[in-house]
């Protein structure tokens, strides 16, 4: 009788034991302090990409969730708990984790300005009356080879049911608008003649969207082939451009974005080249311009929606001082040095697409 008691009392203890609470942490977090929004479902998409909840041990069913907003809509807060029915099964060792903010930024698109072919004929009038009216944002080589006639037309492209337009560049004679023969160019932009809302200025965010397909075979220079680039004016280092997208001659050749904060330019990404060949690829490139800007970029497969190229950060100095704007640029500007590594070339281009991003 008395060893019965011992076993009965051991076990009772045992039980005692077992259904004590487990410590188990959970917490929340966020993968950025700060989201700008332009509406509900806007913001809803990015709250569930940025915001991170972690349960341990637990069920999702044993916790409970909540987001809340200030009353503005400024500021959102994120928490995690044990539900109370759980209490006997977990306790949270450290709730200094359970709970996070979120500053929010609710912004208004500007309706964008499009600029996209609409077949044979006038190509110049028509990239003219979008993005400089009465002016002349198109820079060909045509002062120089003026026998082949325009250096960028239109035509119907059967992969996109479009029309589209195509950039012409010749390894000879064609050079940079007779001023440098060491390069030759056949870019579009908008400039000091454009009108304000194609133009980025300090404190703005804009979306800078376009097509593009370099054609098989396609040959870059081992100095530069640039086929983008977002230039600042005003200012003692306007001649650099900001950011540039360029295509180089490697082993192998690769896609490049550059980046120079004043006069010097680095690598901020590159990939291989050969992915893009041949293949109509689109691309999206925001930019918040300022001392304490961001930037994104990727680069999308149009035909099977497949990201071939991305870069983001969200600290980084988009402004010069004594800039006056920023400006894009689309084309191909490359160097003439090694011009046994060129060929003549057809780049295709569609849909630019320039959208300034307002702050509420």
């Amino acid at each position: 009788m008395f060893f019965l008691s011992i076993v009965l009392l051991i076990s009772a203890l045992s039980c005692t034991e077992d259904q004590s609470p487990v410590a188990n942490d959970i917490s929340v977090n966020a993968t950025q302090d700060l989201i700008t929004w332009s509406d509900t479902n806007d913001l809803n998409s990015k709250i569930d990409e940025i915001i991170v909840f972690d349960y341990g041990q637990a069920l999702e069913s044993e916790v409970n969730k909540t987001i809340g907003f200030n009353t503005d809509t400024t500021q959102l807060v994120a928490r995690v708990f044990v539900a109370s029915e759980y209490n006997d099964n977990y306790f949270d060792p450290d709730i200094s984790n359970n709970t996070v903010t979120v500053q929010l930024r609710k912004v208004t698109a500007t309706e964008a300005v499009v600029l996209s072919a609409d077949g044979p004929g006038d190509t110049y009038e028509l990239i003219t009356s979008v993005l400089a009216p009465g002016a002349n944002p198109v820079e060909p080589p045509d002062c120089n080879h003026q026998e082949f006639g325009r250096h960028i037309d239109e035509v119907f492209d059967d992969d996109l049911g479009a029309n589209v337009f195509r950039f012409h560049i010749h390894v000879d004679p064609d050079n940079d608008r007779c001023i440098n023969f060491d390069r030759q160019r056949n870019e579009i932009k908008s400039y000091n003649q454009s009108p304000n809302n194609l133009l980025g200025v300090e404190g703005e965010t804009v979306i800078y969207s376009w097509k593009f397909k370099l054609l098989t075979g396609f040959q870059s220079s081992p100095n530069f082939t640039h086929i983008h680039q977002l230039k600042s004016v005003g200012g003692e280092f306007d001649s650099m451009p900001m950011y540039t997208l360029t295509t180089r001659k490697s082993n192998p050749d690769i896609l490049q974005l550059r980046y120079a904060e004043v006069d010097k330019q680095i690598t901020l990404a590159q990939v291989e080249l050969e992915s893009f060949l041949g293949n109509w690829v689109e691309v999206t490139e925001k930019i918040k311009y300022g001392y304490s800007g961001s930037y994104e970029l990727d680069i999308k497969r149009i035909g099977d929606d497949m990201l071939l190229f991305e870069y983001s950060n969200n600290d980084i100095i988009n402004w010069r001082e004594n800039g006056e704007f920023v400006r894009p640029k689309w084309g191909v500007y490359r160097s003439l040095i090694n011009a046994q590594d060129l060929r003549d070339e057809t780049v295709l281009f569609a849909d630019f697409s320039i959208e300034e991003i307002l702050e509420d």
